[in-house]
């Protein structure tokens, strides 16, 4: 059966453990086909049929011993083959234009419904490794989904995005200085929130009982969108007009040169006429409002994830006062953040002026 050179071969890799298992047990299985024993015999050593000893051995005849081992993308049940180039195309087209039962299209699918799917399409029985190979072939990843709001509406969205191009393209084409940030609020309580942790297996991160009044630091913040800079963060007990506009105050403050414009929420305490007038008497800084139920449109609301992974998360602050100090802890370091608000309507800040991305 197996030539010299293969023979040698073979036992080399049926001798090493880091050879993968099933690839072992096929060449285990030519070496004793060679020293002399039946096709039925070796079955019975190995704890297989027959006719598998025979279809490994045509493998050999047709491919060599490389024709014995996984194919790398194969993760079907054993004895089964893989899909095929058309087939795996068929399977990409299908997971993006079907939805999993019970779910809308474009809302994922788990390992078990595409297992079915494919034994039901292609009458294959893959394995949920096997599933995972496939999807890692089709690129495919495995992500957290998020929540799509229904009530969002069309026009506010054409509005928002034909109000700051026009804004944009008004301070690019002008080259008047201007901060452009992106501002929103949030609450962090006193009692600790929960999230993942490390720990050692069976043993569950725990932290101290959250069976306390639900007090919380409210925080009003902007990110700039040119830098990534944290700018005017301020804590205050209630979000109202009034704090709104105390906080405007601020970001007048910090931002001294030349005119601003804040994107933010249309949030009644964002839009109310005591707001409105101020504004009209503070012409340095324009507001422009996201549309409603958008808030992957708001750079700022992604960081507010890292402050409460600091001071929050699985926290334990004995007062009221020990929360507000890590909190101004956490905006005395120098925090930038990541932002491409700017790049994804064809611009970017430099030098305190708005600049059109260059052509590509």
């Amino acid at each position: 059966m197996l030539s010299d050179k293969d023979y040698l071969e073979a036992t080399r890799r049926f001798k090493n453990k880091k050879e993968n298992a099933h690839a072992r047990q096929r060449y285990h299985a030519l070496l004793l086909v060679t020293k002399g024993y039946s096709y039925l015999e070796t079955a019975d050593i190995l704890f297989v049929d027959e006719g598998t000893i025979s279809r490994w051995a045509s493998l050999y005849q047709a491919s060599g011993l490389d024709g014995l081992k996984n194919h790398p993308r194969w993760g079907g049940e054993h004895g089964q083959r893989p899909l095929t180039r058309e087939e795996l195309t068929l399977l990409s087209t299908l997971l993006e234009t079907e939805a999993m039962p019970g779910t809308e299209v474009g809302g994922g699918w788990t390992v078990k419904a595409i297992r079915d799917l494919v034994a039901e399409r292609f009458e294959i029985r893959y394995s949920r490794r096997g599933i995972r190979k496939l999807l890692w072939a089709i690129k495919w990843s495995y992500q957290r989904g998020r929540k799509l709001y229904i009530k969002r509406s069309a026009a506010e969205q054409a509005r928002f995005e034909l109000e700051t191009a026009e804004v944009l393209a008004a301070f690019a084409k002008s080259g008047r200085l201007m901060t452009p940030l992106a501002g929103d609020q949030s609450k962090v309580y006193l009692e600790g929130t929960i999230a993942k942790r490390w720990n050692p297996v069976g043993l569950q991160p725990v932290i101290a009982d959250g069976a306390r009044s639900k007090q919380a630091e409210n925080i009003y913040g902007a990110v700039h969108l040119g830098t990534g800079a944290e700018v005017a963060p301020f804590c205050i007990d209630w979000q109202d007009s009034d704090a709104t506009i105390r906080w405007m105050e601020m970001v007048l403050q910090e931002c001294p040169q030349g005119e601003i414009v804040l994107w933010i929420d249309g949030a009644p305490h964002h839009t109310s006429d005591e707001v409105a007038e101020w504004l009209e008497e503070n012409k340095r800084l324009r507001v422009i409002n996201f549309p409603a139920y958008t808030p992957e449109e708001n750079p700022k609301e992604a960081t507010w994830k890292t402050l409460k992974e600091e001071v929050s998360h699985h926290c334990w602050h004995e007062r009221f006062a020990d929360l507000s100090n890590a909190i101004d802890g956490f905006y005395q370091t120098a925090r930038k953040h990541t932002v491409s608000f700017l790049e994804k309507f064809g611009y970017c800040w430099s030098g305190g002026r708005i600049h059109p991305l260059p052509q590509t």
